[in-house]
């Protein structure tokens, strides 16, 4: 009996993290409750800069690149469009239905990198803070924060926590949009989405015809 307690602590100490502490699991689908609209505030703290590129795409909202199908991290994830996250050790895979875009968090305690290019959908970190899981995201392409535009820039950084409530049957997501050269100030807000049994489904996005097709790189 000695002996198989000794093997059975031995065992024990060399579990790996993720077994010795058990996580929440945001694994599955969400679905956005009300209106994304409503966590939005009337004004945006801009800095001239950012006046000056909201008045541009007042000008000419058909140029937005949404209209060619082309949609940045935020825009994305404050759309009315169900989500699935995908939950690992290492690694949290989000699948958006809107525009079928896939992000990858890094769970592994790496870095962002010095030298990455500005993507869609940018480089994502995550870590644990108690029971919530928070996402830090930089290197997203400039682009536009909402259908009435709201521009940001390619300094943008988007930190989200996320934390489960009502026995996981909700989860509410606190979002902070820093950008010094857009926002003299973090723009704050939180969503809460309810967890679903249906599937993400196909997503068609339609180019519009008042905009050329974009060409390809030479």
């Amino acid at each position: 009996m000695r002996v198989l307690t000794t093997v059975i602590l031995v065992a024990s100490c060399v579990l790996p993290p993720s077994l010795a502490q058990t996580r929440p699991d945001f694994s599955g689908v969400w679905f956005l409750d009300g209106w994304s609209t409503d966590v939005w505030p009337a004004e945006l703290p801009y800095t001239d800069k950012g006046k000056e590129a909201q008045r541009v795409w007042a000008e000419a909202p058909e140029n937005d690149p949404t209209h060619q199908c082309v949609f940045q991290l935020v825009r994305i994830t404050s759309a009315p469009f169900p989500h699935e996250l995908i939950q690992q050790d290492e690694r949290v895979t989000i699948l958006y239905e809107n525009e079928h875009q896939v992000r990858r968090v890094f769970m592994d305690g790496r870095s962002h990198p010095d030298d990455s290019y500005p993507t869609l959908m940018g480089h994502s970190t995550g870590f644990w803070e108690g029971d919530s899981l928070v996402i830090d995201t930089v290197g997203v392409e400039a682009g536009y924060l909402r259908p009435q535009g709201y521009p940001h820039s390619d300094q943008i950084h988007v930190i989200e926590k996320r934390t489960l409530l009502e026995d996981g049957a909700k989860k509410r997501m606190e979002m902070t949009i820093i950008d010094s050269e857009y926002f003299y100030e973090p723009i704050n807000l939180v969503y809460t989405y309810s967890r679903s049994q249906e599937d993400i489904q196909e997503y068609e996005c339609e180019v519009r015809e008042h905009l050329p097709a974009p060409s390809p790189d030479p």
